[in-house]
């Protein structure tokens, strides 16, 4: 018995074919994060790479620690060749996310030979300079950030503001770095959803199932920032604190968390 094929004129190229299995690969990997990082060591092992992998953002340094976490500095080939070195033989990629275009296909260090190769510090904005670009563009974002606003109410905490601003935000603290911190957190609440959504504002309404598990999430979005800027958190600590005491991770959305972190850093910068 003999069937034509149903879509006679679509052939597509071998290497076409090879990225889109490669794309789908790398959304079946992204859509298993939570709950391969679900126990608190794998959780604590997945922030530590995170936030070593400053070079990628955040949400491709988890895609690559899926795919190898022993991996020290990746580039793809091409880029390895400018800086003297080539891929070994049989060596395999590991796939990131590229917006606008195909995915990259990179290689670590460890899988390359030639010229002598140093990670580099990299560049990393003072916090003054971080917390006023994170100041300017949150009102962009319907944050207003100001001064004393609430009375009596605690500094740091985002509320829903008054006039043009979605939400406000007074900010206290003993210098730039620890206000950064401060907003970092709170904008995490923000953009994750926590402090509900608004009319044409793409956010969700997604308050946490307990106080825990929010500050939580938040606190991991604070994590990956302010330990990608090398700027102490609170928030952080209480993360790490958390994972050092219990055994498993509370419930959150690890996607979530890692898309508002990137989009944090990106504010910042």
């Amino acid at each position: 018995m003999h069937q034509d094929p149903l879509f006679p004129e679509w052939n597509p190229a071998p290497r076409e074919d090879e990225e889109r299995l490669a794309e789908l690969r790398a959304f079946d990997q992204l859509g298993r994060l939570a709950e391969r990082y679900r126990s608190s060591p794998d959780f604590g092992a997945l922030l530590d790479f995170v936030i070593r992998m400053r070079s990628l953002s955040p949400y491709n340094a988890a895609l690559l620690h899926l795919q190898k976490p022993e991996a020290k500095q990746v580039l793809t080939a091409a880029e390895w060749r400018e800086r003297g070195r080539r891929v070994l033989p049989g060596a395999r990629p590991a796939f990131l996310l590229h917006p606008g275009g195909p995915l990259r296909f990179v290689f670590d260090v460890g899988e390359t030979e030639g010229a002598p190769w140093s990670a580099g510090a990299g560049n990393v904005p003072p916090a003054t300079v971080m917390l006023a670009n994170l100041m300017q563009r949150a009102r962009q974002a319907g944050v207003a950030v100001m001064g004393p606003l609430f009375g009596p109410e605690p500094a740091g905490r985002l509320r829903r503001g008054d006039g043009p601003a979605t939400f406000a935000i007074r900010l206290e603290g003993a210098d730039d770095a620890e206000r950064y911190a401060m907003l970092v957190y709170e904008l995490a609440r923000f953009f994750l959803g926590h402090l509900g959504g608004c009319d044409g504002c793409g956010r969700e309404d997604r308050p946490p199932p307990d106080e825990i598990s929010g500050r939580f999430e938040a606190g991991s979005v604070t994590a990956i920032v302010c330990g990608r800027a090398g700027v102490p958190a609170e928030e952080g600590e209480f993360v790490r604190g958390y994972l050092h005491n219990f055994g498993e991770a509370p419930e959150l959305s690890l996607d979530r968390v890692l898309r508002a972190a990137g989009r944090i850093e990106r504010l910042s910068r």
